[in-house]
């Protein structure tokens, strides 16, 4: 099947079951979109600079540009005091050069937001995604298709008008399609608690409980003997929610964290974590995100069972006009490999990345529904270890349209 004819069919079924959701809805508001993508990436497999790209990847070219047409539709359904609100995209990726890596993928999710009486309310949702792993962590040609699904639950309960008790669980699963990868395939629970007390202003202050189950269901083998990596995470720390003007917001928190591995104490783990992110508006026009973090990488594609990473992120935003928005993103991080060391992962001992990033997107919206989008980002990674350094530069245009 071309991608062309793949399209339509994927279209011609998101259009008869949003067609369906309509019908239903009524009154509710269901979105329709379509956006078509043009993408150029200098170094897609984010291969060091110290390295032969003839060798790694077969190709004396490390570049490509790629297009990708993406379809779904938003549904947002309030039902007296509860709320519904589901979307999905479909989207197919095509590379010019590397056409090896030619992929389909989706993204969707579908959230309950509920509300009984006045004082106890919640979440229920469930989110799933698959899309091509991040060349990152692998740097080889490869293709692997990566997996994610999440299932969550969480309540807030005003036990007074100034005692919130908040309680949440949530289950993840990854799995990566590459058999070589599969031993990074994960299952984990979350579950936590927190009681706050809340102030007239809304500002609050609580303690919060947290643990963590992960479990590597393919566990890999070194030197004849099964290495099992599963773990569990206990953590106690502060949280806070202070608004400190009309204008500018802090959301805060700060762990002691104990990790624990079962059949790799060598791999414990007891320290400090901490995130702040300060949210400043100054005006209509502008806005600022800072956020600080001492933290454990989450893992998606990281490549490794534990990751503490440490640095700060820049998000700004400009209405230069009521059609003209600009945005960036600026970030630098340290990451310090930690779990699997040199065992199941691969990953050595020791291991010290630093990655500094900066993308800037400019959207412009001609009519109410169509906007055209430019961004640029540079990425650089740096490490102790030898052949994990790159560099990167993508550049894209977009247009979507909505319906």
């Amino acid at each position: 099947m071309t991608p062309l004819r793949g399209a339509q069919g994927h279209a011609g079924l998101g259009l008869r079951i949003v067609a369906g959701a309509i019908a239903v809805a009524g009154l509710f508001l269901v979105t329709l979109f379509a956006e078509e993508k043009d993408t150029h990436d200098d170094n897609v497999f984010r291969i060091s600079k110290d390295a032969d790209p003839a060798t790694v990847i077969n190709s004396s070219s490390k570049g490509d540009t790629y297009r990708t047409t993406s379809l779904g539709f938003n549904l947002d359904a309030p039902v007296s005091r509860q709320r519904f609100q589901a979307g999905y995209t479909w989207n197919d990726n095509r590379y010019n050069r590397f056409n090896d890596l030619d992929n389909q993928g989706h993204d969707a999710r579908a959230t309950g937001l509920w509300q009984l009486g006045n004082d106890l309310s919640g979440q229920l949702g469930y989110t799933e995604t698959s899309a091509m792993a991040s060349f990152a962590f692998t740097q080889s040609r490869t293709l692997d298709r990566l997996k994610t699904r999440q299932a969550f639950f969480n309540a807030a309960y005003l036990v007074t008008p100034r005692w919130r008790l908040q309680a949440g669980a949530r289950g993840l699963e990854q799995t990566n399609g590459d058999p070589q990868r599969q031993i990074y395939d994960v299952n984990v629970r979350y579950t936590d608690v927190t009681l706050s007390y809340v102030t007239p202003a809304n500002t609050s202050v609580g303690l919060s409980a947290r643990t963590e189950d992960g479990r590597f269901p393919n566990p890999t083998t070194v030197a004849g003997t099964t290495v099992d990596n599963a773990y569990g995470q206990d953590s106690v720390g502060i949280v806070a929610d202070w608004t400190l003007s009309g204008v500018s917001h802090v959301n805060a928190r700060a762990d002691r964290v104990s990790r624990r591995y079962a059949h790799v104490p060598e791999q414990n783990f007891d320290g400090n974590i901490a995130r702040a992110e300060y949210d400043w508006k100054p005006t209509g026009k502008f806005s600022l995100a800072a956020v600080a973090q001492r933290d454990i990488y989450p893992y998606l594609d990281i490549g490794s069972s534990f990751v503490l990473v440490r640095g700060g992120t820049l998000r700004p935003t400009l209405s230069l006009t009521e059609k003209i928005d600009v945005s960036g993103v600026f970030e630098y991080n340290v990451r310090d490999f930690l779990g699997n060391p040199g065992l199941a992962s691969g990953v050595p001992s020791g291991r010290t990345d630093r990655v500094r990033s900066a993308a800037v997107t400019v959207s412009y919206r001609p009519a109410r529904t169509l906007t055209l989008l430019m961004s640029a980002q540079r990425e650089a990674r740096s490490s102790n270890v030898a052949f994990v350094d790159y560099a990167v530069n993508v550049v894209s245009i977009a247009a979507r349209i909505t319906f």
